[in-house]
């Protein structure tokens, strides 16, 4: 059953695994450590490993210009320079001394007390930064909470089989995996869950976000651990891994956001990274093993990974994502126009977006599934494309024992990721914005002809749309989505000219140069036709949802 839940009168969790973590944080480490030890060194040798790591590490921290990165280079030097008059036990030694370095440092954090306090404020912060009013009038509204609550209300939605996962959070272990559009994405997931009744999750986040004296506090005791994107090399990345699958397996609620970064097109993910997401079945496996007398350790809860879908009508970096996807995509194709005065106007209008920016925003948790993409029944178990229940173990029988086989979970986690592309495709929620430039940008290619992208962007164009064209192009595109099954949003399912008036004030609300602009006659010319793109990709990535 798919359910809608608003902010009002809903119930934190309060048992959860993360109150656990504080206690079992150093056996993390420890576990962490000579696991991701034992399994290197069955890979390679001690001093091939460190010299990777050390000549990767050399050459970044050589063209970094941060202070405290460049104090870090003359001690990866001088382990450079004595891997070759060390012995074996030495070389081992050094090698858990940088994989527990690591793992200390990848490590997370959790206190209640912390968790509980943003609990309250991390609504009525939303409320502030998705309302619409002036910033004069907001002292005065945090003076009364509630109707920031009630503000928050009509801007914020959570939908979805929530009932059912409540329930699986009670059996297993909870991989959420949200698509991802903007740096908000985190406290609004956080939000979510909240909102949900479902408990609170690890995830990681880049160790740059830390860095920040306030951020850094709340991430640190709110189950965030650190990722540091700037380490390239293997042993690292092994490190990040095995803690991610250590945490799962003593069943910590994940989140992961498997398209890697942020949609720099607005388009729907397609192409996940299955690196931390391929944690979750080797986490099974290593569950199988134990069930099977092949390893020890306490029991490992079935994992569920949870397709979600952050569905926004504005997006506060839209204009500068776009930007970075037309010129990695179009090279010497794509001209950029901005000088410095309009990058201080971007910066200076992100700033008053942050109280002003207005739309709706909608988080849309999708049907569960097993670590194979197979569906789940009420009590967690896997169902196959017939309704017949399906044996999760025999998938990982090897000459009758539990096994991990590279290969074999590689093309296993190709169809997972495929599963979860399908899964985002369905649960996108399209809103205003999105229809408004979807029809927007039809008629552009209607009046340029036989452009590519970005001569359509660049060629001059005085495009006005009547009033009357946009309703039946808008109520057209509407019976369209319906037709495919697609969901539509708050005023994006009204009437056409809701959907066009929610899109063109939602525009004109916070982008430097809206993207579509009410004229005088009561048509509708073009603005942004970068931003025009970009919310319109929403709509065109969809393509027919399975």
């Amino acid at each position: 059953m798919i359910q809608s839940v608003l902010v009002q009168g809903f119930q934190p969790v309060s048992d959860y695994p993360l109150l656990r973590f504080h206690r079992e944080r150093e056996g993390i480490v420890r576990e962490t450590t000579q696991r991701a030890l034992s399994a290197v060194l069955l890979e390679s040798a001690p001093e091939y490993i460190l010299n990777d790591a050390c000549l990767q590490e050399i050459r970044r921290l050589s063209e970094s210009s941060a202070q405290e990165e460049v104090r870090e280079l003359p001690e990866w030097k001088r382990l450079w320079r004595s891997l070759g008059g060390k012995a074996k036990r030495e070389l081992e030694h050094d090698l858990r001394a940088l994989i527990a370095d690591y793992a200390q440092d990848i490590a997370g954090g959790f206190n209640k007390q912390v968790y509980n306090f943003a609990s309250q404020v991390v609504p009525p912060a939303l409320s502030l930064l998705l309302s619409p009013e002036k910033p004069l009038k907001l002292p005065l509204q945090m003076l009364q909470p509630h109707k920031l609550l009630d503000s928050l209300a009509e801007r914020l939605q959570v939908q979805g089989p929530l009932s059912h996962l409540r329930k699986l959070a009670e059996v297993g272990t909870l991989v959420c995996v949200p698509t991802h559009l903007s740096n908000l994405d985190s406290p609004v997931m956080g939000y979510a869950l909240q909102a949900a009744g479902l408990p609170p999750t690890t995830y990681g986040a880049g160790k740059n976000l830390f860095t920040n004296p306030i951020l850094g506090f709340f991430m640190r005791n709110c189950g965030a651990y650190r990722v540091d994107r700037r380490i390239r090399h293997d042993l690292y990345k092994d490190v990040l891994k095995t803690y991610s699958q250590v945490i799962l397996e003593r069943g910590y609620h994940s989140m992961f956001f498997p398209g890697g970064t942020r949609s720099r097109s607005g388009k729907v993910e397609g192409r996940l990274k299955l690196g931390l997401l391929g944690t979750a079945l080797t986490a099974t496996i290593e569950g199988l093993r134990r069930d099977a007398g092949e390893s020890t350790g306490t029991r490992v809860r079935p994992i569920f990974i949870v397709p979600v879908t952050v569905n926004q009508q504005l997006v506060l970096e839209a204009e500068t994502l776009i930007a970075d996807y037309l010129k990695e995509t179009g090279k010497a194709r794509f001209i950029i126009e901005d000088d410095e005065s309009a990058q201080l106007r971007r910066v200076v209008d992100f700033a008053r977006s942050m109280m002003t920016a207005a739309g709706a925003i909608v988080i849309r948790f999708g049907q569960p599934m097993d670590v194979l993409g197979h569906s789940l029944n009420e009590v967690g178990q896997s169902v196959g494309p017939h309704g017949q229940l399906v044996d999760l173990a025999r998938y990982f029988w090897v000459k009758g024992r539990p096994q991990a086989l590279p290969q074999r979970d590689a093309e296993y986690m190709n169809q997972t990721a495929s599963a979860i592309a399908r899964a985002y495709r369905r649960e996108t929620v399209l809103l205003p914005t999105h229809l408004l430039a979807s029809v927007l940008w039809r008629r552009i290619g209607q009046a340029l002809p036989g452009l590519d992208l970005y001569r359509r962007l660049r060629q001059p164009l005085d495009l006005h749309v009547s009033h009357a064209d946009l309703l039946a192009d808008v109520a057209r595109l509407q019976t369209q989505l319906r037709n495919k099954r697609h969901h539509l949003g708050p005023r994006a399912d009204g009437t056409p000219e809701q959907v066009i008036e929610a899109g063109l004030a939602a525009f004109a609300s916070y982008h430097t140069e809206p993207a579509a602009i009410r004229t005088p006659s009561n048509a509708v010319s073009i603005g942004d036709r970068q931003l025009l793109y970009y919310y319109q990709n929403r709509v065109e990535s969809l393509g027919d949802a399975e």
